[in-house]
């Protein structure tokens, strides 16, 4: 199957499905076309117009049920002159195969699309069902995409596999996030006479240098084996009315990344009371703070039957026996946070997402089928004939 499971990526890569806007239709109708083909029954679940994503599977109804889950949504290309080809392109080059969405994460949607259908093209009947579900919307959180299929009952997994880049590996946790706003509020005055006003862009430094002062220490004490260390970003600040004004308004956007033993509470606890540290040592800083999206860490107990299945298949094709570190978030927080068993498996390096000629070995998304399609038929055990 290897000249199908690439022409399938290629067409999926083909399909411009960048968010924002986050528009999948076009590339859920390269999956379908592969769907009815195979005939394995399917529903497409459209939010906002065209935010779209896929439900297939095989034997529903039966318990246990495998979930493999994968987005189709892509972060946009960037910069132009900095592509080799056409973002969009999906060209192959010694067995690689490059474009926007290539490794993250189309090369997982194909790869789980292919080993539903190679099971039922081999004619395995499968003890379990296993749904396969490209969605919409992961890049920026999930809400019309994973989310919106959890909250309206039409996704109910026992176990799920998350189709991210791993290297072909099982990964069993990661960070989570908290995005959140810091405002400060000050008073205007005349650039030639400060001491009228009350200078909020002052008091944002203040507070942003003894954050980031305070937290170098917490972080120092905080590990996880699976995880990179907890951080923080400062990503956005805007502030001030022009340059001869006292500013009297600024916000900061922050990124905090959380260990899986760490929670959200514990994280904003830390960063109030460097505000209240601020505020009490200097009465005419006025700071506050707004959540804007939290995303939980995922942690899976790695005596849990999936992770020992994945991790033993793994070690079988040469790769890792024990799960590795993982970086990045995913859609596999929501179904952690349920307390169903979830694992992180697929193609890919780390270090082409999101990046300039993204791309994939086509190799690697071969190898997936084949896991995929084994970790299926060893989970959902598989009938005599």
């Amino acid at each position: 199957m290897e000249h199908e499971i690439a022409a399938f990526l290629q067409n999926m890569v083909r399909a411009d499905s960048c968010n924002p806007p986050g528009d999948t239709r076009e590339t859920v109708d390269v999956i379908v076309r592969a769907l009815s083909e195979s005939g394995i029954g399917f529903d497409r679940h459209l939010v906002d117009g065209c935010h779209e994503s896929v439900v297939a599977t095989i034997n529903p109804g039966r318990k246990p049920n495998l979930l493999f889950n994968s987005h189709i949504d892509t972060v946009p290309v960037g910069a132009l002159q900095r592509w080799s080809n056409s973002p969009h392109s999906g060209e192959i080059e010694a067995g690689r195969l490059y474009g926007r969405g290539a490794a993250d994460a189309k090369a997982s949607v194909a790869a789980m699309v292919m080993a539903a259908l190679a099971i039922t093209e081999c004619g395995i009947k499968l003890k379990g069902s296993l749904t396969v579900n490209p969605v919409a919307d992961e890049e920026l959180g999930g809400d019309r995409g994973v989310k919106h299929l959890i909250d309206s009952g039409v996704l109910k997994p026992d176990l799920v596999v998350i189709g991210e880049i791993t290297g072909n590996n099982v990964a069993i946790a990661h960070k989570g996030f908290i995005w959140f706003k810091v405002v400060s509020r000050g008073r205007t005055a005349h650039g030639s006479t400060p001491w009228d006003g009350i200078n909020a862009i002052s008091k944002m430094i203040r507070f942003l240098c003894l954050l980031e002062k305070r937290l170098e220490v917490s972080f120092a004490q905080k590990k996880h084996p699976l995880t990179p260390p907890p951080t923080l970003n400062i990503g956005l600040i805007e502030g001030g009315v022009k340059g001869n004004v006292v500013a009297d308004h600024c916000t900061a956007v922050l990124d905090r990344r959380i260990l899986p033993n760490e929670t959200y509470e514990e994280a904003m606890a830390e960063i109030e009371a460097v505000i209240e540290t601020v505020q009490r040592e200097d009465p005419e800083a006025d700071l506050s703070t707004e959540l804007i999206s939290y995303g939980a860490p995922l942690q899976t107990d790695p005596g849990e039957k999936l992770v020992r299945v994945a991790t033993n298949l793994c070690s079988e094709f040469g790769l890792s026996s024990s799960p590795v570190e993982y970086r990045q978030s995913t859609d596999g927080r929501y179904f952690s946070a349920a307390g169903i068993p979830t694992i992180l498996l697929g193609p890919g390096e780390p270090e082409t997402a999101h990046a300039p000629n993204e791309n994939i070995a086509i190799s690697d998304v071969v190898e997936a089928v084949r896991l995929y399609a084994l970790l299926a038929m060893r989970v959902l055990e598989v009938e005599e004939r």
